[in-house]
């Protein structure tokens, strides 16, 4: 297995961005995307709201939706959107919102149109899940929109993207690992849940890039790749904001959870 190439950068630009979507890359981060300041404001507002949850039978809590877990329930998925969207503006109060900060930051890098999906009929989704891992880690899968709903307005993009923001990071493990090996129909007969938890044998000849996460660090990869999230021994959570961000047929950025 080799190494994949990681660029480090001071922001967000267009080459890189496209690197990414071409796979000549594995990740691009921007260490210092929040100053200390920003990032325990942003993470203190956050953990203060009362709507965070726990996925069933393990350690790894979130505050938001996501569109893999209403696979198959649009309507559902898009009325709890604005409900989601409202819970994370009012644990921030007057803090600025990390997505907003985020998606101005790839307007700056892109030169179409940058904001939240959303249906022809203008429905919003919802786009920025904060998770916070306890230390399991994420198993290998990918995340496709095409695959994931392909009724729905994400099923029509070209490429897509993922962000991770870093409030908290446990300082030993936690990182990601991104495998050059884009997502595929056959990857499911090796799954052991629908798109989640890949047989690792898999990718033991593909690159790897893998990126150990601090705060206030921004990292963005080509979430199409088979990637993982390493467990950590330790007890500091890895709290992190994301989203993903689909390439549009018009060759805008559409971002969602």
């Amino acid at each position: 297995m080799s190494t994949w190439e990681v660029l480090e950068l001071p922001e967000l630009t267009h080459e890189a961005l496209q690197a990414l979507l071409n796979n000549e890359i594995g990740v691009v981060t921007v260490s210092d995307f929040y100053d200390e300041q920003q990032g325990n404001e942003t993470y203190e507002g956050l953990l203060k709201a009362p709507e965070w949850s726990v996925y069933e039978g393990s350690t790894l809590g979130r505050l938001g939706i996501t569109q893999y877990e209403h696979f198959g329930q649009k309507d559902a998925y898009l009325e709890a959107a604005p409900v989601a969207m409202a819970a994370r503006t009012a644990a921030l109060d007057s803090i600025p919102d990390p997505v907003d900060v985020v998606m101005d930051a790839f307007r700056a890098a892109w030169p179409g149109e940058v904001g939240v999906a959303e249906e022809d009929d203008g429905r919003r989704y919802f786009a920025g899940i904060t998770r916070r891992d306890g230390g399991d880690g994420i198993l290998i899968h990918s995340d496709w929109g095409p695959r994931d709903g392909p009724d729905w307005a994400i099923g029509t993009i070209s490429h897509q993207l993922a962000w991770n923001l870093f409030l908290s990071s446990p300082g030993g493990g936690g990182e990601l690992i991104v495998y050059d090996y884009p997502w595929e129909p056959k990857l499911e007969e090796h799954a052991t849940h629908r798109a989640y938890d890949y047989d690792p044998k898999l990718f033991e000849s593909s690159r790897r890039a893998e990126v150990a996460p601090k705060p206030g660090m921004l990292m963005v990869f080509n979430s199409r790749n088979a990637h993982a999230v390493a467990a950590s021994p330790t007890e500091t959570a890895r709290v992190a904001v994301g989203s993903f961000i689909g390439v549009t047929e018009d060759g805008d950025l559409a971002f969602w959870s």
